[in-house]
């Protein structure tokens, strides 16, 4: 008699990581615009700058986790998560709309999604991994520095 056992796959991770990138852009976009913490800025953001860019991040995640993330799957996966990790790295540039964290989200998100359908993590992953890694401490450093 043969036993047949088909891998489960688990419950999706992406509303995490939605909900982290798009909290975490809010964050940063908050110290950068309300906290002078480098001095270098003489008059402080106004609230109606902030709503204007947390409108900014709340489409942008809509798009990336609903148009992108959700329906990645297996090695395709891996290659949205590289593609997604490149652009947030190019969106530095714009850091003060809040995408370069989201779309660094949503590659980390696809590269785990690869991981869970692959049963390892492939080579696009990895590098995708480290862009966004990359992506979110320049974000990190623009929020600081203003």
């Amino acid at each position: 008699m043969s036993t047949y056992t088909e891998k489960m796959r688990g419950t999706s991770s992406w509303p995490m990581f939605a909900t982290a990138g798009a909290g975490t852009a809010a964050v940063l976009t908050a110290a950068g615009t309300f906290l002078d913490l480098t001095d270098n800025e003489s008059d402080g953001g106004s609230l109606g700058e902030y709503l204007v860019v947390l409108g900014i991040i709340a489409v942008g995640t809509a798009v990336v986790f609903g148009l992108v993330v959700r329906p990645a799957r297996g090695t395709g996966a891996a290659t949205r998560a590289l593609v997604l990790a490149i652009i947030g790295l190019l969106s530095s540039v714009v850091f003060w709309t809040g995408l370069p964290v989201v779309l660094a989200a949503g590659a980390t998100a696809c590269a785990f999604a690869a991981r869970d359908d692959l049963g390892r993590m492939p080579r696009n992953g990895v590098v995708a991994l480290a862009i966004a890694c990359l992506t979110v401490c320049l974000a990190v450093v623009a929020a600081i520095a203003g």
